[in-house]
């Protein structure tokens, strides 16, 4: 199914926030997931009580997390388009095991890899939709996302009845719904809400005897990279003019903003948090090399952490995750 595209080559723009103090903004935090405010220890139960709990009709109600407007915090020093390491493939991509059928080569095709979150947010009780991608890793049971999609950021909780639908198209599921084990971010984001970090990693259940990047794929994963590169976004905006129903993506260069974000210029409303910046995109595969995601914004902007090496341990922890 040919995905909705809108083009657009970005242009350099933006200005570098507030430094936020902070301590150990670049330390990993994990939680375990909950469902209905208990851990989920299983496979079966967690899947049982997810699936009672999101029903069509809430799933098409929960509310677009907004892409936040305000001026990132923890940015430092002016804007620069050095990597701030080597550059380093993190994770290579890895094709389904199941090939996906229904795809054809168009430019540009969605990705089955690219799919929609759903989460409870503990701290106001409302249901919210995100956006998010896979990533190959050892353990074939990773999604990257932005962080205020697992977690409410500075004073607030880790987000709950979390799961994740690949390639979820207007209702229907046709690659399963995954459901989180363990949630990860940075403490710059849940203990200073700093746009920085605002990134998360959630290791998901199988399904069945099925693994999820074995099921859709596993995007690449690099860090360190040049802040210009021509990229793919590719997300679930749900917020006018859309419904979250379909992906929609957009292509171009993005750029560097401040020191530690990187950022593009395209129209991807609320929802459209997480979704990944994809390099070297293949419309063939539906499969890219993610390079940041999408954290904040006007609507018409999609700001994202620049990846560097605090990025690379940050994976490294929970790759091995099982």
């Amino acid at each position: 199914m040919l995905l909705i595209t809108l083009t657009t080559v970005a242009t350099v723009g933006g200005q570098a926030g507030a430094s936020a103090a902070a301590s150990a903004p670049n330390s990993a935090t994990s939680a375990v997931a909950t469902v209905n405010g208990t851990a989920a220890t299983d496979a079966g139960s967690t899947g049982a009580a997810l699936e009672a709990y999101w029903t069509p009709e809430r799933m098409r109600s929960a509310i677009p997390a907004d892409k936040p407007a305000a001026v990132p915090t923890g940015s430092t020093g002016s804007t620069s388009d050095k990597p701030t390491g080597p550059a380093t493939v993190a994770a290579a991509p890895q094709a389904a095991s199941v090939k996906a059928t229904d795809r054809a080569n168009l430019n540009v095709n969605a990705s089955i890899t690219v799919g929609k979150i759903f989460f409870h947010d503990e701290s106001d009780g409302k249901d919210y939709v995100c956006s998010g991608s896979t990533i190959n890793n050892p353990t074939k049971n990773i999604v990257v996302t932005a962080g205020h999609c697992v977690h409410g950021g500075k004073g607030k909780k880790w987000h709950t009845n979390w799961q994740f639908v690949p390639y979820y198209d207007h209702g229907s599921r046709p690659y399963g719904t995954w459901w989180a084990k363990q949630l990860t971010s940075f403490k710059g984001w849940t203990q200073n809400g700093s746009y920085d970090w605002d990134l998360a990693f959630v290791n998901v259940w199988p399904n069945g005897s099925t693994r999820l990047v074995d099921q859709v794929g596993g995007n690449g994963l690099i860090v360190n990279y040049a802040k210009n590169l021509y990229v793919t976004l590719l997300a679930y905006p749900a917020g006018a003019p859309y419904d979250g129903s379909w992906q929609y993506a957009c292509q171009g260069n993005m750029y560097a903003y401040g020191s530690e974000q990187v950022g593009f210029n395209c129209l991807l409303t609320g929802g459209a948090s997480g979704g990944p910046f994809l390099y070297q995109y293949s419309d063939a595969t539906g499969l890219g090399y993610v390079d940041s995601v999408i954290s904040h914004g006007p609507d018409t902007i999609n700001y994202g952490p620049y990846f560097d090496t605090d990025v690379l341990n940050l994976y490294n922890g929970v790759a091995n995750y099982s």
